[in-house]
């Protein structure tokens, strides 16, 4: 039995890990126990995210990718932001890339 933390929150209870050892061994256990959770991945392991802002908002975002990989990154996904209270396209770009590998 791995060492765990947990929280009530609202109708959930949440169990945190400090390894990732501990981690792999309580899912394992959950799963025995066949119980049903869900995993939320730890930071290491999400990606990126950057804002662009600036650029006019008509930039076709086909345009944006092909310049970011001209420029030798990795594009996980390149998407344009959104007005809450206007619902029209902002002047204002998400891109995302995967996390980097650790050695």
């Amino acid at each position: 039995m791995p060492f765990v933390r947990g929280k009530l929150t609202g109708e959930y209870f949440k169990l945190y890990t400090d390894t990732f050892e501990q981690q792999r061994s309580l899912i394992h256990l959950l799963e025995e126990l066949d119980y049903e959770f869900h995993v939320i991945p730890s930071k290491a392991d999400r990606p990126i995210k950057v804002v662009i802002k600036g650029l006019p908002r008509d930039t076709p975002i086909i345009n944006i990718q092909a310049e970011l990989l001209e420029l030798g990154f990795t594009v996980e996904r390149v998407s344009q932001l959104i007005g809450r209270i206007t619902k029209q396209p902002l002047s204002t770009f998400s891109y995302s890339y995967p996390p980097p590998q650790s050695l």
